[in-house]
């Protein structure tokens, strides 16, 4: 199937996109001065954490299915499993292209934010893709069981706003700590905060 070529093509890319986008926001997370910000930004990063080990798992299998022609052979049954997954990188990708546009927000050097810009541009164009894919191959299955296709960006006209441009103007964010940081002669260790919930403890504290 070429669907499955291209699949295996739009999620070999993304997981490229988002070990560059961790690379950004980590520092972030470093630098954070209080609690909320690094949790906010480590929430995020758990996220793409995961979606990358599902990717990990996914890729080799579109690969096989891809070299090896399997794909026509798939019963019913395999392809709706493989239909459930694809379903779901395309809400994570979705949710990357918020995360993107999150960080737009946030970074104030044009050559990141162009970086940025780009792979949120594909990254949507990627999602639209996917999900006219899954829609392709659902109706392949013989029964009526099929994935959900709900547009996750309902109610909302992803071009109405130019996240590149209304960035550009807003104060900002907290990726300029990076900055100071790295640019400002050093300077004597602050002293160490008092240590707020993590996402760590909270799961301890739950136990």
């Amino acid at each position: 199937m070429q669907e499955i070529s291209q699949l295996h093509a739009i999620f070999e890319r993304t997981s490229g996109y988002i070990n560059r986008f961790m690379g950004l926001i980590q520092p972030v997370i470093d630098a954070a001065e209080d609690e909320h910000t690094r949790l906010y930004y480590h929430h995020i990063l758990e996220e793409e954490e995961q979606r990358l080990d599902r990717l990990k798992e996914l890729l080799p299998y579109l690969q096989s299915l891809s070299s090896g022609k399997k794909a026509d052979g798939l019963s019913d049954r395999e392809l709706s499993r493989l239909l459930s997954d694809v379903n779901l990188e395309r809400f994570g990708l979705h949710n990357f292209r918020e995360h993107l546009e999150l960080a737009l927000y946030e970074f104030q050097d044009e050559e990141t934010r162009l970086d940025l810009d780009r792979m949120r541009a594909t990254t949507h164009e990627d999602y639209l893709t996917v999900k006219e894919t899954v829609a392709k191959l659902s109706e392949r299955l013989s029964d009526v069981s099929h994935p959900s296709l709900v547009d996750h960006d309902e109610g909302h006209d992803v071009h109405q706003v130019d996240h590149f441009k209304v960035s550009a103007t807003a104060p900002k964010g907290v990726a300029a700590v990076i900055n100071r940081h790295t640019d400002a002669a050093p300077a004597a260790q602050p002293a160490p905060s008092k240590k707020g919930l993590t996402v760590g403890s909270l799961k301890g504290q739950s136990m």
